[in-house]
């Protein structure tokens, strides 16, 4: 193995991606279970974060429904309380139960309903939040102008 494949190998264990994911939203509830091409919006969610190849993936969840179709695709998932008021504080959480089996330094807050997100896109942050030392990141965009 060249020194550089082992430098990005020990990077890559020092980030883990962390999936909210609630039955419970107002505006579309269950939308994590909706299906495109037979896969849920969720799992096709932690296929994108695997395909990214910067660390480990947990969705994040304190609903079993959703822990259920995780365990389908043979995913990982860390249960939660049911009840957060954000999808920052369910991750605050998932962190701290996980932190007790390996050392992260780098968590990736990855949106439970973005299945078509760009693996690519993750492969940027996980290299941004390195590169600025940051301890958490997620995939934002730049308002310009009101619609």
């Amino acid at each position: 193995m060249r020194l550089i494949d082992a430098q990005i190998l020990e990077i890559m264990s020092k980030t883990i991606i962390l999936i909210p994911s609630r039955l419970s939203a107002t505006r579309l509830p269950n939308k994590p279970l909706l299906k495109i091409d037979n896969l849920s919006i969720i799992q096709h969610v932690y296929k994108r974060a695997q395909e990214a190849k910067v660390g480990k993936v947990y969705v994040a969840t304190g609903d079993k429904e959703i822990a259920e179709e995780i365990r389908k695709i043979k995913g990982k998932f860390i249960l939660t309380k049911k009840k957060h008021k954000t999808g920052t504080d369910r991750i605050f959480e998932a962190y701290k139960k996980i932190s007790k089996k390996f050392n992260c330094e780098y968590i990736i807050n990855l949106q439970g309903d973005e299945p078509f997100i760009n693996p690519k896109d993750i492969v940027n942050l996980n290299n941004n939040i390195i590169s600025k030392n940051s301890d958490i990141g997620t995939i934002g965009n730049k308002i310009t102008k009101a619609d």
